[in-house]
């Protein structure tokens, strides 16, 4: 399979990261796959003569991805199709497939950059509040997780916070997805955890109850292109006098 080789362990949780790792991983597969299958199935006048092998399991695959992380697209099975109608189809598939991880890379970098979601800001004070928090939460850390991966993962996940914690705005979305983070990495210490939970609990109380929405400015109307009435089409035209 052109998955073999792939650790889903190590993909993102979330689905739409995960699909885009996935396509990633995939497609060197692919490729490499595509040109063995040419060499070994071309006649002696360079048509190929072989059966999209490496192409129908890379339509497999990602239906297969798409139906278990249940991502609802557009994206059509063609794998039954017989060989002609399959390598029509195929390059729209592919067509489809990029377009879907461009969205999510798109998706991910603004919901990282705090550009999408409903925008939200903290206050100074609060601010200050929950940067002495994580400060503590750093100490906590470097005592009590003596496992030094676990122990820089975590503090990659407060660094990742405290910046977003930073900014003039941010969005439900990043804030909130920055604190899970957090916590999940937290709870995977598998260490005495237990202060750290209670610090973790005190910011996202702060950031429940001193959360501030942001009002947005309203979406202004795209014009639309009037089609012009050629000349002599009106009304007045059809009357015969």
């Amino acid at each position: 399979m052109i998955f073999d080789e792939i650790n889903f362990d190590e993909l993102p949780e979330s689905k739409e990261e995960a699909f885009t790792e996935f396509v990633r991983k995939i497609s060197s597969e692919y490729n490499q796959r595509v040109r063995n299958d040419r060499s070994s199935y071309s006649d002696q006048n360079g048509n190929y003569v072989g059966a999209f092998e490496p192409e129908r399991s890379f339509v497999t695959s990602i239906l297969a991805f798409l139906d278990e992380y249940g991502i609802q697209t557009e994206i059509e099975d063609i794998s039954d199709l017989l060989n002609d109608d399959f390598s029509n189809q195929f390059g729209k598939f592919k067509s489809k497939v990029e377009y879907l991880t461009t969205r999510f890379k798109l998706r991910q970098g603004r919901i990282n950059s705090g550009t999408i979601g409903t925008m939200i800001t903290l206050g100074a004070d609060y601010k200050t509040e929950i940067g002495s928090i994580l400060n503590t939460v750093r100490k906590i850390v470097n005592q009590e997780v003596k496992d030094p991966n676990k122990r820089d993962s975590i503090f990659k996940k407060i660094t990742s916070l405290q910046s977003e914690v930073d900014r003039d705005q941010t969005t439900i979305d990043a804030l909130f997805g920055r604190m899970l983070d957090l916590s999940q990495a937290v709870g995977k210490s598998a260490e005495n955890i237990s202060p750290l939970i209670d610090k973790i609990e005190r910011i996202k109380k702060l950031f429940w109850d001193n959360s501030e929405k942001v009002e947005q400015l309203p979406k202004p109307d795209r014009p639309k292109m009037i089609t012009k009435e050629p000349e002599g089409s009106g009304i007045d035209d059809e009357i015969p006098f």
